[in-house]
């Protein structure tokens, strides 16, 4: 078994941080996006797939559920947020 490079798992690791979770809904036929959160990631899961399943109950299966990284704006050095 090989080991992964120190820099691809580190590289890795910083991909996958973020300021939190946001739920997201899409409506293919309106094209209507709308956001919930941000939350943590177990909270981000239950609610999304709450929604999934309310969504379902209600004929609404072609409305796509996400749960997405939020990444919150950095202050640049010398810049203006």
């Amino acid at each position: 078994m090989h080991s992964m490079p120190t820099q691809f798992v580190e590289r890795f690791i910083a991909l996958n941080t973020c300021d939190g979770y946001v739920v997201l809904t899409v409506d293919p036929d309106t094209h209507e996006a709308d956001a919930h959160g941000p939350y943590d990631g177990l909270t981000a899961t239950t609610i999304a797939d709450q929604m999934r399943n309310d969504l379902d109950a209600d004929g609404l299966t072609d409305v796509s559920v996400a749960v997405i990284r939020l990444h919150q704006p950095r202050p640049q050095p010398g810049g203006h947020n």
